[in-house]
């Protein structure tokens, strides 16, 4: 979702609503006199946030053991979120115990922002389900010319990866698609250029020595207009049945990539170890 020039995922707007009904809460209750509790609530949310990384990291960790530094790119957007939930309460368990002047404002506050938070997840979790496009019955020609129907890749499930040779996120996560596509047949990867030529492409994938089946070239943008893309990379998770499962909006993770592919994948072809 866009607002302005900005790009929000689902995630961060859910996180944010959350975040302004709970700071809402506390200034009502500081117009009524009771204690301000915004620091301590703001506090406790980024111990909660810490929590909910450190946890899918470790639920993660042989694909983030592979590029450590990935782990500090919270962009990637891999969070728990009980765990988040968990972390929150502990800090704010203790930031009470410790300034009994802020329990109540601090509890209330919490209370509206996780209930605030867990309404708006399940309103977007509604939206998608209710919004599961099909693959549309469109034809793309590849790099060296030849024609594929898109509706043509069900019965498996698919990754279609929308990108550009000029998005810098988009050329960052290239290696890490590439090797899971090596690596895992039973899923099948697409990358999808978004506007620019087969000469580009070729261009590019020659340059960074990246060997990848399936490059198709989309001039027109016809995909990111099916499923509503508004900025790159966005990568579409596809089931075997053709029906958009899960989307990543922004680059990912070898960690992020291993999750969204465990909601697809059979029970064969779960993600293990990305290499």
């Amino acid at each position: 979702m866009n607002i302005g020039p900005l790009l929000f995922s689902t995630g961060v707007l859910t996180l944010l609503f959350a975040v302004v009904a709970g700071m809402g809460t506390n200034a009502f209750l500081k117009h009524r006199g009771r204690a301000d509790a915004g620091n301590a609530l703001l506090l406790a949310l980024a111990c909660g946030l810490l929590v909910a990384r450190v946890a899918f990291v470790a639920q993660w960790w042989p694909q983030y053991a592979q590029q450590p530094l990935s782990i500090l790119n919270v962009r990637d957007g891999g969070f728990d979120a009980m765990f988040g939930v968990l972390g929150l309460a502990l800090a704010s368990a203790l930031i009470g115990w410790r300034r009994a002047a802020l329990r109540q404002s601090l509890a209330a506050a919490v209370v509206v922002g996780t209930l605030a938070w867990g309404v708006a997840g399940l309103a977007v979790q509604a939206l998608r389900t209710s919004a599961r496009q099909p693959l549309p019955a469109l034809v793309l020609n590849d790099v060296r010319g030849q024609q594929l129907a898109l509706q043509s890749l069900r019965g498996q499930p698919t990754v279609i990866n929308l990108w550009a040779t000029w998005c810098p996120p988009c050329r960052r996560e290239m290696p890490v698609l590439a090797a899971a596509q090596r690596s895992m047949p039973g899923i099948r990867f697409v990358f999808a250029d978004q506007g620019e030529s087969s000469a580009a492409v070729q261009r590019y994938l020659r340059q960074e020595q990246l060997e990848l089946d399936h490059v198709l070239i989309d001039p027109n943008l016809d995909l990111s207009k099916w499923y509503g893309a508004r900025g790159y990379p966005t990568t579409l998770f596809i089931g075997a049945d053709g029906l958009l499962r899960d989307i990543q909006i922004g680059e990912l993770s070898r960690g992020t990539l291993a999750a969204h592919l465990a909601r697809i994948a059979a029970p064969a072809n779960q993600p293990q170890q990305l290499p």
